[in-house]
């Protein structure tokens, strides 16, 4: 479990030109300011590393102090810092060596304790379009040194946790999608003929028309304007194996549709073994559970509770 005493994210070089250096060949920290006085630094003189600053680089007192204090946390920060940049698309993080050493050409190192990682604590990597971009916003930083601020975030990423309340909503979430399920078990033939053609007209389908002529078998077809496939859905309120088995039979010699769904709100005992044992491939079952799931994502909770009896 990492519980760094400070993080700290760190530019490895001008335009990365230091990464595959650092993270791939040598596990190191890296900086540039080359024309600073390497001693003077060891020695915390800074006030003296501060004019020479202004000499050099003829900043404004702001700028100035700037530069001195990302090069003094770079010499100064203990080994129970936590340092993290980002490269080729994932977070990394390491914790560095206090010792440094300077290179001839004028760059200076820190040696990392166990080199960088860019996966969490149950090796998942971490990549950057998963992250909060409150987290990689530090990426646009123009300097090359800065606390990070969302430090409870990026230890709970890294450590595989999760916050309070994150933890709160996720029980919230599975309370609404079984109460969502018992709702749906409630709606007529009806109604919940209705409610499949709304989770299908809300995923882009649109519907062509109805095959079948009784509630009790409705076949209906839609159509993906954008790619051009056809599907045909079975909505049975109740049903069994066998009656899936015979629907899945009669309509595995339709060559002309290129998908099917077969929905049903309440299966039998047999039905929903079958369907947590097995991948129908072509043929998709959908139970309460998965229309409680595209319910909420379809944006129907609204509908199904004001309809629901």
């Amino acid at each position: 479990m990492h519980n760094p005493g400070n993080i700290q994210f760190i530019k490895l070089g001008e335009k990365g030109n230091y990464e595959h250096e650092c993270l791939e060949e040598k596990g190191i920290l890296k900086l540039g300011y080359k024309e600073i006085d390497h001693q003077k630094c060891l020695d915390g003189d800074w006030d003296w590393v501060e004019h020479q600053i202004t000499d050099l680089y003829k900043t404004w007192p702001s700028a100035t102090t700037s530069h001195k204090n990302q090069i003094r946390k770079f010499y100064e920060e203990p080994d129970s810092t936590m340092w993290i940049t980002f490269y080729n698309g994932k977070l990394w993080y390491c914790y560095a060596a206090r010792e440094l050493s300077l290179n001839s050409d004028g760059t200076k190192e820190r040696m990392t304790l166990s080199g960088w990682k860019d996966t969490d604590s149950k090796g998942n990597s971490l990549f950057i379009q998963y992250l909060s971009g409150r987290l990689t916003k530090v990426q646009g930083f123009r300097g090359t040194i800065c606390d990070i601020k969302e430090k409870e975030y990026l230890l709970h990423k890294i450590n595989n946790t999760q916050s309070k309340e994150l933890v709160s909503v996720e029980k919230d979430i599975q309370s609404l999608k079984g109460n969502l399920e018992l709702l749906i078990k409630k709606l007529n033939p009806k109604d919940f003929e209705l409610f499949i053609d709304l989770l299908f007209r809300s995923a882009g389908w649109s519907r062509i028309g109805v095959l079948g002529n009784t509630t009790k078998t409705i076949d209906i077809e839609f159509l993906a304007p954008v790619t051009n496939e056809r599907a045909i859905v079975q909505v049975k309120s109740e049903s069994n194996l066998a009656t899936f088995l015979e629907y899945k039979s009669r309509m595995g010699s339709m060559v002309e549709y290129d998908k099917f769904f077969y929905v049903t709100h309440t299966p039998s005992k047999d039905l929903q073994n079958y369907i947590n044992q097995n991948t129908e491939g072509g043929f998709q079952i959908w139970d309460s559970k998965k229309l409680s799931e595209l319910s909420i994502n379809a944006g129907l909770i609204e509908w199904i509770v004001s309809v629901a009896p």
